[in-house]
């Protein structure tokens, strides 16, 4: 990186050079007699949906063009001004190259995989937990992979993650073998908010394996990582450039910048460090697998949103991470919110030298409404215009990401008083057994009379019958 991404910059400073062709583009554009009927708005003008397009799409929509020639650029094989766009995003984020892609990160991982697997048979260590995408690619290019299962750590967010010894250990015994390794692939930064600290695992992984050096990161959450020192240092690109002992590594890192930069969807990106002849494979993937349309308008939103993060990223990250910690304190403390509790950010100390939890990502637990976590995330939506996506059984994942405002935070924190207000369950009443309550087998008393019956010890008869043991009351008749 040939600067830090936090270091102050001037709007006047950061260039935006496909954004800036576009817009100039479509001022200089009377009519075409190409395509794209609805530029500068001249199929709709009279039509009866004008009012629904406009308010749907905005005036934006009417700048797009299918323009290819001067002063834009060829998409595929870019020489003008969307590659000056993809060179200062790879300057951005650190990487020796950069590929705009507008069909989001499932194609993405689809162009990283032709690039990384170019003959049949490649031997490839995956996390399992990888976005369908990955694993379609692997099996429609024949390699032979080897899965390694994610251990979940956290039942009621049901965050899980790779062991450090698990990748160690396959990599070792594949080396030791004489078949080792061509690629590792891992899903750097998870939905459940799960991040690897790739550069402990790469540091790790350049002993027990000294022959693997292709690695792909799917970091399709983590794009605003870069941009603030906390959690820039755990991420793919940053890992090659810090440390001497991870130059020998061939990293590709994908990433869907419409889910944390202010990018359209499915505005992605496709970044590279290493091998050169690595970036020629990977232009050529993407014009195989890419669509010959691209929608110039997300392509430009990919260089404003990169000009966003250089110019006041730090702050954005900032204000995600300080609002994270305000709406996990509040619950904390807060008797109005006691129904609910913030899942424990702690990972296992087998984890703990290569995960962590990404902190602008809260799992909140409702422990304590009549209701669960499916209808408390409808409750937000249908009558508090709160949209949550993520839900388990038990709790609702809360993603504070750069385009969440305090007034949101505040909002969400009122609408969890007013629901808790509605729905607080009454005390649970003490049930205290008069029997024994014995499974058979092995025949050992789960409760004996007199002890309380609670939460606990019904989930551990309900785990003891579902293994296949039957239970037994045996009332306390004195003799």
């Amino acid at each position: 990186m040939s600067e830090p991404a936090d270091q102050r910059l001037s709007a006047s400073s950061v260039e935006t050079p496909f954004a800036d062709a576009l817009l100039a583009t479509s001022a200089a554009i009377r009519a075409s007699f190409h395509a794209l009927p609805i530029s500068r708005r001249s199929s709709i003008r009279t039509s009866a949906l004008a009012a629904s397009f406009d308010a749907l799409f905005g005036s934006g929509l009417y700048t797009e063009t299918t323009i290819t020639a001067p002063p834009l650029d060829t998409f595929f094989f870019p020489h003008r001004s969307l590659a000056r766009a993809e060179e200062l995003a790879a300057r951005a984020f650190g990487a020796t190259g950069t590929l705009f892609v507008t069909v989001g990160t499932t194609a993405s991982n689809q162009i990283a995989l032709e690039a990384l697997v170019t003959k049949p048979d490649v031997r490839v260590l995956a996390d399992k937990g990888t976005h369908q995408s990955i694993h379609f690619a692997l099996s429609d290019k024949h390699a032979a992979v080897d899965y390694i299962e994610p251990r979940v750590f956290c039942e009621d967010s049901e965050r899980a993650a790779l062991t450090l010894s698990d990748i160690l250990d396959h990599a070792a015994a594949a080396e030791r073998a004489g078949a080792p390794y061509d690629l590792l692939v891992l899903n750097g930064q998870s939905y459940d908010g799960v991040v690897y600290d790739i550069p402990a695992i790469l540091t790790a992984l350049a002993e027990a394996s000294p022959s693997l050096t292709n690695i792909l990161i799917d970091e399709a959450w983590g794009a605003w990582s870069y941009f603030h020192e906390s959690t820039r240092i755990r991420t793919a690109l940053h890992a090659r450039n810090t440390t001497p002992l991870h130059a020998r590594f061939n990293i590709v890192a994908t990433q869907s910048a419409h889910k944390s930069l202010s990018a359209l969807r499915q505005a992605s990106l496709i970044h590279y460090s290493g091998d050169p002849a690595l970036g020629e494979r990977l232009r050529l993937a993407r014009y195989r697998h890419h669509t010959t349309s691209p929608n110039y308008q997300i392509l430009a939103s990919l260089d404003l949103a990169r000009a966003q993060m250089e110019l006041e990223g730090r702050e954005l990250v900032e204000r995600s991470l300080r609002l994270a910690r305000l709406v996990a304190d509040t619950i904390a403390a807060d008797p109005a919110l006691s129904a609910f509790t913030v899942n424990d950010a702690a990972v296992p100390e087998a984890l703990a030298g290569h995960v962590r939890i990404d902190p602008t990502k809260l799992s909140l637990k409702v422990s304590g409404l009549s209701i669960g976590a499916p209808e408390l995330r409808e409750l937000l939506h249908s009558q508090h215009a709160l949209y949550v996506n993520r839900c388990t059984r038990t709790s609702l994942l809360l993603n504070f990401h750069i385009g969440v405002l305090e007034d949101d935070a505040l909002a969400l924190l009122d609408a969890l008083r007013a629901i808790q207000q509605r729905l607080l369950s009454p005390p649970a009443e003490r049930r205290i057994s008069t029997s024994f309550i014995i499974p058979y087998p092995p025949g050992v008393p789960i409760i004996v009379p007199g002890e309380e019956i609670g939460k606990d010890t019904l989930r551990r008869i309900e785990a003891v019958q579902s293994a296949g043991a039957r239970i037994y009351t045996i009332e306390n008749r004195p003799r």
